[in-house]
């Protein structure tokens, strides 16, 4: 049984009672599943077929929710389109992705082609689920080329577990195209909760007043959400029963700042798109009088194996991707391992602690997400009078990190930053935009002749 066959149960029950919620949309129970099945019949009208993937380049609707569902219900590859890459990367994901079809909410529609959503569904015709069916979220690897990986449909036991949680009033704070939201937003429909959306670019006004009026009592975060909504004003108080931070390192001192706000209900989880779920440090574990459990991501999830090697974290289970569309099965190249990238250790209780990441991606923005910087570095070097270039993250308060540039330029043509910022925007997307610039007169390099990032961040320490 399928998380799809849970959620057109659980929509089959109390067919009043509120189910979504987002913007000035509302639907009952019955509403949704009602959708549900005229998203799968348009889409079915329109020629798709079990096993055809299907784009979907969506905001945090409730329609696009169900869109999400439909998809699944009819067997079909679902290909998650986040809205951060610009128009090349874009266009490199669709092509990769090897999709049969492209539905796009009406105001993304100016960036990428496809059938706008609203005028997707057709007549409520009830199907029975498929028993197979997958998730493609993109990740743009280390080199910037778009990836996407593979989770198949699994662990029906997992969702049986899920359902037998309480419902509760549960917002989404990050995309639903991203792993979390897309976690956030199944958990709630499997469960009979109230699911309401936040906007699709995080507002901590929205928050504060979504979380009074609807009465939220879980929710979760990356960390400069959680960040923002702390020094909001009027940040709620001790209301939550669950607040999960995950998708970035934590500052330790602003998780003892939210226990200290909303009670011991905070609790960090460590995943990746590859790996949806590797660790979590449950809340009933967190110690203020105990330093170190605010360091540490935890301990593995049930079924994940965890390994150190040589520094870098490798995890193996049920929640590690098959693979990269288009590449090898993990299984058939290295056993199902996953190096994560990330650096870390366990201590002697068995604790997850991270250090840092071993590759050179920037995590930046209020909804920590990846900046790769070999795609910008590329891209710097096409602009008159720029050499060489290296683009890294540089420490911030409010972001985590930002995009710092390092450039070689010639000798005769001054560069002007401005102009360099509007010209990364235009190209790679508002994401990309760096923060600052430091002109040089050669990059260093490592003993191998690879420009050596390491050095260049250690500039910021």
């Amino acid at each position: 049984m399928t998380y799809v066959d849970l959620v057109l149960r659980t929509l089959s029950t109390g067919g009043e009672t509120e189910a979504l919620i987002g913007g000035d949309t509302r639907l009952t129970r019955s509403q949704a599943r009602d959708l549900v099945f005229r998203l799968a019949d348009g889409l079915t009208r329109r020629g798709v077929r079990p096993g055809d993937g299907v784009a979907v380049f969506i905001g945090n609707t409730p329609e696009a929710v169900l869109l999400t569902v439909a998809v699944h219900l009819l067997g079909c590859r679902l290909v998650y389109v986040p809205p951060e890459p610009g128009p090349g990367e874009l266009a490199a994901l669709i092509e990769k992705a090897e999709v049969a079809a492209v539905v796009v909410d009406p105001g993304f529609s100016d960036r990428l082609d496809g059938w706008h959503l609203q005028d997707l569904p057709g007549d409520p015709v009830e199907r029975t689920p498929a028993a197979d069916f997958t998730t493609v979220s993109y990740t743009g690897g280390t080199t910037g080329l778009p990836k996407l990986a593979v989770h198949p449909e699994r662990s029906s036991v997992k969702w049986e577990a899920v359902r037998r949680m309480p419902p509760s009033t549960m917002l989404c704070n990050t995309l639903i195209t991203h792993g979390s939201g897309a976690g956030v937003t199944r958990m709630a429909l499997v469960t009979g909760s109230k699911l309401v959306l936040g906007p699709s670019r995080f507002d901590a006004d929205a928050f504060v007043r979504l979380a009074r009026d609807e009465e939220v009592a879980t929710t979760m975060f990356v960390p400069p959400m959680m960040y923002e909504v702390l020094d909001h004003p009027d940040c709620p108080g001790p209301q939550f029963l669950g607040v999960s931070v995950g998708g970035a390192m934590l500052s330790p001192h602003r998780l003892r700042q939210a226990v200290e706000r909303w009670g011991p209900v905070v609790f960090q989880a460590y995943g990746m798109t590859e790996a949806l779920g590797i660790a979590v440090m449950p809340a009933t574990e967190v110690d203020l009088s105990r330093p170190e459990t605010l360091r540490t991501v935890g301990r593995p999830v049930p079924g994940m194996e965890v390994e150190i090697r040589d520094g870098d974290v490798w995890v193996r289970g049920p929640m590690v991707m098959e693979g990269y569309w288009g590449e090898p099965p993990l299984r058939e190249t290295a056993d199902g391992w996953l190096n994560t990238g990330d650096m870390g250790y366990f201590d002697d209780n068995g604790y997850l602690y991270l250090n840092d990441r071993s590759k050179d991606v920037i995590v930046t923005g209020r909804t920590s997400d990846n900046v790769y910087s070999r795609l910008l570095d590329d891209f710097l070097v096409t602009l008159p009078g720029i050499r060489q270039a290296a683009a890294v993250g540089r420490p911030d308060d409010a972001l985590g990190e930002v995009v710092h540039l390092f450039l070689v330029t010639d000798d005769d043509n001054a560069v002007d930053f401005d102009s360099i910022r509007d010209s990364v925007v235009a190209e790679l997307g508002e994401l990309y935009q760096p923060s600052g610039v430091t002109i040089v007169s050669q990059l260093p390099l490592t003993k191998v002749g690879k420009v050596d990032k390491r050095r260049l961040r250690a500039r910021f320490r």
